[in-house]
């Protein structure tokens, strides 16, 4: 019996999905801003080894796809505050995904333990 084998297809929007999150830095970007809205310096100091300029350049792509948003509060001194949007917020469950596919502790059904200190690495 012969297999029928159907083409392969790329997906654009998968393209899309990686090109942006697949980035150095963004992946742990976003989980930090799902925990709740940050300013840059605590941004920098929760990801010490990402250098300044990238962190800058990565918020900035993050605002350019509509995941995030930029705050300025009027001082003295003025503080900006980032946070995501209601689409990147969206980003949760798949994050969540993410999680348990890397072994993250789950409860017995397979749901996410909730993130305490000594869960780091």
């Amino acid at each position: 019996m012969t297999e029928t084998r159907l083409p392969l297809h790329s997906c654009s929007y998968t393209e899309d999905v990686f090109n942006l999150l697949g980035k150095r830095w963004t992946g742990p970007l976003i989980d930090l801003l799902l925990q709740r809205p940050a300013r840059f310096s605590e941004l920098h100091a929760a990801l010490p080894t990402l250098s300044k300029r990238v962190l800058s350049d990565r918020l900035a792509e993050l605002q350019e796809a509509g995941l995030a948003e930029r705050e300025v509060s009027p001082g003295p001194p003025i503080a900006v505050t980032y946070r995501l949007t209601e689409r990147g917020m969206g980003l949760g469950p798949a994050m969540d995904a993410l999680r348990i596919w890397a072994g993250a502790p789950t409860d017995g059904n397979g749901r996410l333990l909730p993130h305490t200190e000594a869960d780091e690495h």
